[in-house]
């Protein structure tokens, strides 16, 4: 095949392609026209998308003509531009029932006013965290963490909740709240492992650290339940988004001092793990990552007369099927 004809068959399947560009137009305008005095049609069209595909199509016919003469692009931008013109004129709503009456330029008005208010609903979509509505109850205990629900951190919650179209129901989560704020602590830290346990993007457990620290800073009041509380959760979440990397552990430790010891560990903590240290045997009850934090755990056990310490994390011991010695 000669260069010549090659070209000229080309030319052949652009000339075809023109024809099936007329027949795509054609369906699709087809299709909306026939529903175009519908009012869900004429909205579901965006009136600024058509108006910029009017003004590049028109940029290109006129590089085509002038720039680089080319009569078949030029013949195949003027069907794109047609198709643009009738759903633009469609997105105004001149033919919903009872719409003609306004006038052409209101309704155009009307079109980009709704368009505007829409305009970031697909980014919204997009951006909505995973298990939205579990960051909504892990705020909702963060808030109540002091006893005190302030007007501003409702506000803010509510705010997060409407973001994402999520029903923000008091009566519901108030159902579901620790009896007392060392229960609160407990239950709150568990929801945000669970929640990390999901799996989020990194970037979307990041933005939870910084709702949290929001949500504490909200009533211009940081207490001492919130200091306490959001010291873990952010060492928690930062664990997870630095994937485990330079993080600083505090082990809460028991040391049994006789046998009924070593039953009261088990029966309040099944999960605790055994170690083998030059004393004899010890259990880890937990790692956090805050001291302050381990501290309060430290001291639920000593009020079950058990002889507990906080773990330096430097000392740290390995599991007990190891079966290391740890000194304490």
């Amino acid at each position: 095949m000669t260069e010549e004809q090659f070209v000229k068959m080309i030319t052949y399947l652009v000339q075809f392609s023109i024809a099936v560009t007329m027949l795509q137009v054609y369906l699709r305008v087809n299709k909306i026209w026939k529903r175009k005095h519908e009012r869900e049609v004429a909205e579901s069209q965006s009136i600024v998308g058509g108006f910029l595909l009017i003004a590049n199509c028109a940029l290109w016919i006129v590089y085509y003509i002038y720039a680089e003469p080319d009569l078949l692009s030029s013949i195949d931008t003027l069907l794109y531009m047609f198709e643009a013109s009738v759903f633009t004129l469609i997105s105004t709503g001149f033919w919903v029932k009872g719409q003609g009456r306004m006038g052409f330029m209101k309704l155009i008005k009307r079109a980009f006013k709704m368009e505007r208010k829409e305009a970031d609903y697909l980014i919204k979509r997009f951006f909505k965290p995973t298990n939205a509505g579990v960051i909504i109850d892990i705020l909702y205990q963060l808030a109540l963490i002091d006893d005190d629900f302030d007007p501003k951190e409702e506000a803010l919650i509510r705010a997060f909740a409407k973001e994402w179209s999520i029903e923000f129901d008091t009566e519901k989560l108030n159902q579901m709240s620790a009896s007392d704020t060392k229960s609160g602590y407990m239950r709150l830290r568990k929801s945000v492992e669970d929640y990390l346990a999901t799996s989020p993007q990194k970037e979307q457990a990041a933005q939870l650290k910084d709702m949290m620290q929001t949500m504490i800073e909200a009533d211009d009041e940081v207490t001492a339940e919130e200091e306490l509380i959001s010291s873990e959760l952010i060492g928690l979440v930062e664990n997870y988004v630095s994937q485990g990397s330079g993080s600083d552990l505090f082990h809460v430790m028991i040391v049994p001092q006789n046998n009924d010891h070593h039953r009261s560990v088990i029966a309040l903590n099944p999960d605790a793990k055994e170690y083998q240290v030059s004393g004899g045997t010890a259990y880890s009850v937990g790692s956090f990552y805050s001291k302050k934090y381990a501290d309060m755990i430290c001291d639920q056990y000593r009020e079950e007369k058990l002889f507990t310490i906080v773990q330096n994390p430097e000392s740290t011991a390995t599991d007990s099927e190891e079966k290391k010695d740890l000194d304490i």
